[in-house]
């Protein structure tokens, strides 16, 4: 089966934008500031390609929130990694404005990327009338460029357990993907001009089972564009 058609491509960046939007509105509300998010970037290539990109871009100098995710009802035909890069600069700010004394820097990014990358994934298991099975984010400080090189090798990955103040993530039985896979890169950025914070939220999304992610992708055309 080819691959995904524009109208396709735009139906999940639209998902996507739509549960930033609300994301980033909770978060701006938080901040007494406005958040300017970017425009979607959406694009499809092999999966070693888009993480060497990403990690020559954050290496050691951001913080990782990732968050696995699977379609509970349709046996993987929906599964990836969500990602909220934040610079080491904007988690300080953020840790300062949202924090306390008792509370760690690190918990502070899990309950952003708890903020964030759930109002994303939600909107996309909306639009595909799905369920997502993910756990709570994992927070990994400093280590973008290794996590994601790890992750492009073996993509199972899942169950976070407590280490320190970071949250890492137990064996499970998800597939490895092939660096050669295709998956779709969603991007966006979002920035506040008065605070300095700055961040990048990035989806990947599996595209092994590419008829079965189609059938789900027409089914929500149909039902959005049909009386």
């Amino acid at each position: 089966m080819s691959a995904l058609t524009a109208l396709e491509l735009d139906l999940l960046a639209e998902a996507f934008n739509i549960g930033l939007g609300l994301g980033s509105s909770a978060l701006s509300e938080l901040l007494g500031e406005e958040i300017h998010v970017s425009v979607p970037g959406v694009k499809v290539l092999p999966k070693r390609p888009a993480i060497d990109e990403c990690a020559q871009r954050y290496d050691t100098q951001a913080h990782t929130i990732r968050q696995a995710f699977i379609d509970a009802k349709g046996a993987s035909a929906f599964s990836g990694d969500a990602f909220l890069f934040v610079p080491q600069p904007s988690s300080q700010v953020l840790t300062e404005l949202l924090s306390n004394s008792e509370v760690s820097e690190a918990e502070v990014l899990a309950e952003l990327g708890n903020l964030i990358l759930h109002s994303c994934l939600g909107s996309l298991a909306n639009m595909m009338e799905t369920e997502l099975d993910s756990e709570l984010p994992e927070v990994h400080l400093n280590r973008s460029a290794e996590l994601l090189i790890e992750i492009a090798r073996n993509k199972n990955r899942g169950a976070p357990c407590n280490e320190g103040n970071e949250t890492v993530a137990k064996e499970t039985k998800r597939r490895p993907l092939d660096l050669q896979d295709k998956v779709l890169q969603l991007e966006v950025q979002f920035k506040t001009l008065e605070k300095n914070i700055s961040g990048e939220i990035m989806l990947f999304l599996d595209l092994s089972r590419l008829p079965d992610l189609k059938i789900r992708i027409r089914d929500a055309i149909h039902r959005l564009t049909v009386p």
